[in-house]
């Protein structure tokens, strides 16, 4: 039984401190490297013990087994994945370890008594905390039967009962830490990707709204100028420009959504559907009687607009239509009726549609939506909404949600991981008290601390106190401040109530040096920290040597002083790194959900950009024909359908996730287009099988190549080449839209473009480099130039 510094186990973490920037953190080789060092420790202090008892060759032998089966399964149950196949077994390797920890005391004594500490420990460890705890209990229990066996005394008694409690708390929170911070780990990934796939379904649900209702009306238009094209060229001459104004401002909703801060108007959404629907043909009337609306109110009853009004021109051949808005009773009510044949059979919405996701966003800010015939041959759309402030917190979106059932609902999905900041801390308080009471047990022992007892206690104190405040200062809001000359000023106030005290009370004062070597650790430098725990265990020997402590009682607390710093040091680091991690959970959230604005964004001017674009192009070149070649237009027309229904499934791809492009099929797909527009295209691929992810970026730089071509420039002539040399590929696009005289301030702008932008990030991406600028022959050029990694 250690006689004399059993508390004293009480190290400290490894460094570890990523907020800080320093380049601390701690890894979990690093953790278990502590605990293992600390283990060893223990169990070398008391083989020391064994080794005074002069045991005999075999029982020495059979000692040095003991200690290291002891130490291998207390591994193996503090880390199960150290060694896997035992950790099958962990309830009789749990029973091995008691027979272990029990058995010997009959040869060896109270020198092997601090084993059972070990087997305490695992009990925790190796069963459920409903079972684990009762058991530690009563292996606690155990260790005083021990003690009254052995005869200890009072001293002695409280003491190794400080202890008992003291060591197996140690060597738990050292093994609990390490995995609290795996799981912390895994919760900020698991959090960062529930936060993208909420993202996701945001941006998907914002592109339905935005760009269902104008793709509807572009291909209702297209239709109707392809039915009026032969009969009516000058009314379907207007049904195209009003595609052309429609494309446009789709395109300019894309980009809005794109950098993930839309907000809407009810009263501009009013205002734009009275000129669409007029174009259509329908009778409109607006009574906006609402006035100015929250923010969030606002956006989600625009939303409800446009997506009633797309569901009205999709599926009912309206010659009238009601838009009422009012406000009263603290609720705003918006009400769209039409005289068509709507879907009058059901009043909730079908999973999985637009109004689905409009009801659930209404519901978030408390609101209701219902739809449905009304028994007179018209159809109605009534979406309610609370204008209660008090229960809408605006979002990053400036939609809103209801902050109590959001955050609970937050909490429900991570509250068991917040309990771990708070179970880190609370382990290594009670270690630190815990080295406290062992300390205060050691001088309540000695006879001539009883005059002397308050003071000494009062140093002891103030010992705790400054360890404390370096364990804990970064959960305080005075923890900014602990740093610099107050935190060196504290560890020499610390040094001092180490070392004055052994003036006054001679060779009953032991102190906490652990407690100053740990804080070492903490405050210094790791290459002065080391040295400086170094420092502190061998000035502390010397003290006590000075005043007449017996030389194995200086050599035991010279042992025992580096533990308790590792113990320490390795608790408090640990501590601190949980808060961080769980700190920022919420930033590494928010940073993924960035990432994926920003692949949204890409995405969306790469795809639809080029949709849009060849949409405008077609409708003006129908406008053109439409008077002379009614049977082109009418093709045209047919093409333009085409592309919007492959804009919305560019829509669905980019909301869904990242979505695999054929090089082929693009370049064919560019050859027909530019055909089309009059532009002489010449394409040669001559690239063989590439990459998946190379071969999305380089189609992906032609659609997006002749985008901002088709933009900016005024070609006769383009070609697009890919070849393949030496471990790479190279893929250019060129036309003459910036030779003289046709319009060279466009080349520079196309040099300089967003999307030129976008392209430069995914070719880095896949090992590449793009350029693009004017040639000497003066064309325009754009190339990419792809290292191919071989396998």
């Amino acid at each position: 039984m250690r006689t004399d510094a059993v508390g004293r186990t009480g190290g400290q973490p490894v460094r570890g401190g990523p907020v800080r920037g320093d380049g601390r953190a701690l890894p979990r080789r690093t953790a278990v490297a502590i605990t293992a060092g600390v283990l060893l420790g223990l169990c070398t202090i008391d083989g020391s013990h064994v080794w005074v008892e002069r045991p005999s060759v075999w029982h020495g032998a059979a000692a040095v087994l003991g200690f290291a089966g002891i130490m291998g399964l207390q591994l193996v149950h503090s880390f199960p994945g150290f060694i896997p196949r035992l950790g099958r077994y962990r309830y009789a390797t749990w029973a091995l370890l008691g027979l272990l920890s029990y058995a010997p005391i009959a040869v060896f004594g109270a020198a092997w008594g601090g084993m059972t500490e070990f087997f305490a420990a695992s009990a925790v460890l190796v069963f459920p905390a409903a079972l684990g705890w009762p058991l530690f209990a009563c292996a606690v229990a155990g260790e005083f039967v021990l003690f009254h066996q052995l005869r200890f005394g009072a001293g002695e008694f409280v003491y190794g009962g400080i202890e008992a409690v003291l060591i197996p708390l140690v060597v738990i929170g050292l093994s609990r830490m390490s995995d609290m911070i795996d799981r912390l780990h895994a919760s900020r990934e698991e959090l960062s990707r529930l936060a993208v796939a909420g993202e996701r379904l945001r941006f998907a649900r914002d592109l339905h709204d935005v760009l269902g209702f104008s793709l509807s009306v572009i291909s209702l238009k297209c239709e109707l100028a392809h039915r009026l094209l032969v009969d009516a060229p000058g009314t379907a001459q207007a049904e195209v420009a009003e595609v052309l104004r429609t494309a446009r401002k789709a395109l300019a909703d894309v980009r809005s959504v794109s950098r993930g801060y839309r907000q809407m108007s009810l009263s501009d959404e009013a205002n734009a559907a009275v000129s669409m629907l007029s174009a259509a043909g329908i009778d409109t009337t607006v009574r906006h009687r609402c006035g100015e609306l929250p923010a969030a109110v606002d956006t989600v009853l625009a939303a409800v607009l446009g997506e009633g009004l797309t569901n009205m021109l999709r599926h009912s051949r309206a010659e009238r239509c009601v838009i009422t808005t009012e406000r009263g009773g603290g609720v705003a009510v918006l009400v769209l009726g039409n005289d068509g044949v709507g879907r009058g059979r059901a009043t909730k919405p079908e999973p999985g549609s637009g109004l689905a996701a409009l009801d659930s966003r209404l519901r978030e800010l408390g609101g209701s939506l219902t739809h449905g015939a009304d028994g007179r041959g018209w159809f109605r759309l009534r979406a309610v909404v609370p204008l209660r402030q008090e229960a809408v917190a605006p979002d990053a979106d400036g939609r809103g949600r209801r902050t109590a059932g959001g955050d609970r609902r937050r909490a429900a999905r991570v509250g068991h991981t917040d309990v771990m900041p708070g179970a880190a801390s609370a382990i290594t308080l009670a270690v630190l008290v815990g080295y406290f009471l062992a300390y205060s047990a050691e001088g309540w022992s000695y006879a001539p601390y009883a005059h002397g007892l308050p003071t000494v206690e009062l140093c002891l104190l103030g010992c705790l106190a400054l360890q404390l405040a370096e364990s804990f200062h970064r959960r305080f809001s005075w923890g900014p401040r602990w740093r610099g000359r107050v935190r060196f000023g504290a560890l020499g106030l610390q040094a001092l109530l180490q070392f004055v005290p052994f003036w006054v009370f001679g060779k009953e004062w032991a102190g906490l040096p652990g407690f100053l070597a740990g804080s070492a650790l903490l405050a210094l430098p790791a290459p002065l920290a080391w040295p400086v725990l170094v420092l502190v265990t061998a000035a502390g020997a010397g003290a006590q040597y000075a005043v007449g402590v017996p030389v194995p009682d200086v050599i035991y607390e010279a042992a025992y002083t580096p533990i308790c710093a590792v113990v320490v040091f390795g608790l408090t680091r640990m501590a601190q790194l949980a808060a961080e991690l769980h700190r920022s959970r919420a930033e590494i959230a928010r940073l993924a959900v960035t990432s994926e604005r920003l692949r949204f964004a890409r995405d969306l001017h790469d795809l639809l950009g080029f949709s849009l674009s060849a949409i405008t192009l077609k409708c003006e070149l129908v406008r053109r024909l439409a008077p002379t070649r009614p049977v082109q237009a009418r093709h045209e027309l047919t093409e333009v359908l085409g592309i919007v229904r492959d804009a919305l499934a560019d829509v669905r791809a980019v909301a869904g996730g990242s979505r695999p492009m054929c090089l082929t099929a693009e370049a064919e797909h560019a050859m027909a287009m530019l055909t089309g527009a009059g532009i002489h295209a010449t394409v040669r691929l001559d690239c063989g099988e590439l990459p998946g992810d190379v071969e999305t970026v380089l189609a992906t730089m032609v659609r997006e190549g002749l985008t901002n071509m088709l933009r900016h420039s005024r070609p006769a002539r383009c070609e697009i080449t890919a070849v393949r040399t030496a471990g790479a590929v190279r893929l250019t696009l060129v036309n003459d839209g910036a030779q003289a005289g046709r319009c060279p301030e466009r080349a520079e702008r196309l040099a300089g473009g967003s999307g030129i932008g976008n392209l430069t990030t995914r070719v880095e991406a896949v090992n590449g480099r793009l350029t693009a600028g004017p040639r000497p022959d003066g064309r325009f050029e754009l190339r990419a130039d792809v290292a191919l990694l071989l396998a």
